[in-house]
């Protein structure tokens, strides 16, 4: 069964429905209780005066359960009962029910999602040995779904591509691989450097779900472009890196991504594969007895405010009345816990919509009662771990990560050029 899609609102609208709202309200009060009497003896103090701030929470009180109405989690409430499990239905899938919505989806977008016998290992792999882990992940979309669907509709991209992040972080921006891969689209320090991304010793906007979507879905672009509007290349490129990519294509003498794939290296053969996979199952879920857990707060419910002065979380958490854990949760582009309000012109303290009147209210008294000051804080570089793979010179790898040789023998304790495959080398971003 093919699953209704929840209704996709403008953001745009949303503005236009709640000023809308705001007036109808402010109408409504005018008409009922706050307009002047006629009689000229009334005196003035039964004249009704608006409280704004109360204005205001009820505008947001009305805008929001709208919102919930149109971004609820999904359409069909038959997902939450899922009746035979995931794991069982992998040991018989239906595979023509597969191929026919496959074929479906393929339709739908600019991306091939045609049928391929990888693709059916890979469903029948994540039903029945990741059912928990993709229930997490459908309860953690409505946080962050909508944020790479609007990203990605304004760069004139495939929405698909939001599953990307599932595969790399399993939707974590704190996730940081081996090698120093960080965030929710994993991108190494070079990387996002390259894409303007801040990194320094408040900031890391790697684990920015709103900065590094962005620069992702730049990214993600040239690739596409430099591959001549290839996306399994693109995304082969996207994990791998254009060098093996290329050296793959030499070697298959193709250019189908599925006669280069024994080439690249296993992960990334198993990676667009995977990515199509997920799209059938976070489409199909009730088909692939998938039930949502663990759901993270719906991003229509979060709010911004610009604070111009450093805020430590725990100060943040005292004026919203909330555990500290969740300011973090919702904040993890902060490397010290600190709202670095002071630097920069300022930085965005996330929130729940309906708490930004509360912390305007408590945040300048719980501030003025700090007699602690936060401390300064100095740069501290980015340690990531490279391994030498066939090829690699120290010089190659200086100028990838924007180093120079020198460093490298430095850091590593290097006494010539001399490196072999499979080594490790330690390497400290530089913030310039």
């Amino acid at each position: 069964m093919t699953q209704a899609r929840p209704e996709v609102i403008d953001w745009v609208d949303l503005r236009m429905f709640r000023a809308i709202t705001v007036l109808s309200f402010m109408i409504f009060l005018a008409a009922t209780g706050a307009a002047t009497p006629s009689d000229s003896t009334v005196s003035d103090s039964v004249l009704v005066s608006v409280d704004h701030a109360e204005l205001a929470d009820r505008a947001d009180s009305l805008w929001l359960a709208w919102c919930r109405e149109g971004y609820c989690h999904s359409s069909d409430s038959a997902v939450w009962y899922a009746g035979v499990a995931s794991t069982s239905l992998s040991r018989d899938l239906d595979t023509a029910a597969i191929l026919t919505a496959l074929v479906d989806l393929d339709a739908r977008t600019p991306m091939d999602l045609a049928p391929h016998g990888a693709v059916l290992d890979r469903i029948a792999f994540m039903m029945r040995n990741r059912p928990r882990f993709l229930g997490r992940m459908m309860g953690r979309a409505p946080h962050y779904f909508p944020l790479f669907e609007e990203a990605l509709d304004r760069h004139d991209l495939p929405l698909e591509l939001k599953y990307l992040p599932v595969l790399e972080s399993g939707l974590n921006p704190l996730a940081r691989s081996g090698a120093g891969a960080t965030g929710l689209w994993q991108f190494m320090y070079a990387t996002a450097r390259s894409q303007d991304l801040v990194i320094n010793s408040w900031v890391d906007e790697r684990r920015d779900p709103t900065a590094s979507t962005d620069a992702a879905c730049r990214f993600l672009k040239r690739l596409f472009e430099m591959y001549d509007g290839d996306w399994h290349l693109a995304l082969a490129a996207y994990n791998a890196g254009p060098g093996n990519v290329n050296k793959a294509i030499r070697r298959s003498g193709s250019r189908d991504f599925w006669k280069v794939r024994r080439f690249l290296p296993r992960e990334t053969a198993r990676y667009v594969p995977s990515l199509i996979a997920l799209v059938y199952l976070f489409e199909h879920p009730v088909d692939a007895g998938l039930v949502p857990g663990e759901e993270m707060m719906p991003r229509f419910a979060l709010d911004t405010l610009m604070m111009q002065r450093n805020v430590r979380f725990d100060q943040a958490a005292l004026a919203m009345g909330r555990p500290e854990e969740e300011v973090a949760q919702l904040n993890p582009q902060y490397r010290k816990a600190v709202i670095p309000g002071a630097v920069d012109g300022g930085w965005p303290l996330v929130l729940p919509a309906a708490l930004v009147g509360t912390v305007l209210d408590s945040l300048p008294s719980v501030l003025e009662k700090e007699t602690r000051p936060t401390p300064e804080v100095t740069f501290e570089p980015e340690v990531t771990v490279y391994r030498v793979r066939s090829g690699d010179v120290l010089g190659t790898i200086a100028r990838k990560h924007g180093v120079s040789v020198r460093e490298l023998r430095q850091w590593n304790s290097l006494r010539g050029d001399m490196i072999r495959v499979g080594q490790k080398l330690y390497i400290h971003a530089d913030p310039r």
